[in-house]
């Protein structure tokens, strides 16, 4: 059997050495399953082309025993990504996401990229068949509502965790062990 792969796409002002990230590759080392979380550029100041361009450059191996985990922004960097390469995968995770419209304080010209244009979301249905949000409801940054939203519109299974906040590690997620679960149950150890 083929090795599942795990992409995890951060978000924005983050990086592969925040959050739960190294934590989440830790889990992982003693076995096939490779995660790979690409540094996107310039995180303070995201725009969608450069974003999109440099996944088409670090995802390298991407197939039906895939994993996409996006956190925050990315979320819908994830989405457009899969869209584009237009391959049936194992299935995504989405934390904190958002769809269709920036639910954050931060407004800026490069993160309305993202959410510029509509999403085809009968073909990502049709492309990630195991669709998995998770949210907290005192999420600050990235509105519990707006993360209920992409849910929806995906008709993706939704964990909504009484605390957590954006799942960062200013709020102390260095650990994710309700991703863990929901990753080992996608994989089916």
């Amino acid at each position: 059997m083929k090795s599942t792969n795990i992409y995890v796409i951060h978000g924005y002002t983050s990086s592969s050495k925040s959050e739960w990230f190294p934590w989440l590759k830790e889990q992982f080392k003693d076995s096939s399953i490779k995660v790979n979380v690409p540094d996107m550029p310039d995180s303070g100041d995201p725009h969608l082309e450069p974003w999109r361009k440099h996944l088409h450059k670090c995802i390298m191996d991407i197939d039906e025993n895939t994993i996409l985990i996006g956190h925050s922004l990315g979320c819908i960097t994830a989405l457009r990504y899969i869209l584009e390469k237009n391959i049936k995968i194992k299935g995504a995770i989405l934390v904190s996401g958002f769809i269709n419209k920036n639910p954050m304080k931060e407004q800026t010209e490069g993160i309305q990229e993202f959410v510029d244009s509509p999403l085809d979301i009968a073909r990502i249905k049709s492309l990630i068949p195991k669709r998995i949000a998770i949210t907290a409801i005192d999420d600050d940054i990235v509105p519990t509502e707006a993360t209920q939203k992409l849910a929806e519109e995906l008709d993706a299974n939704l964990i909504i965790l009484e605390s957590g906040k954006h799942f960062i590690a200013r709020d102390g997620y260095t650990k994710f062990p309700v991703l863990l679960s929901e990753i080992k149950k996608l994989i089916g150890t």
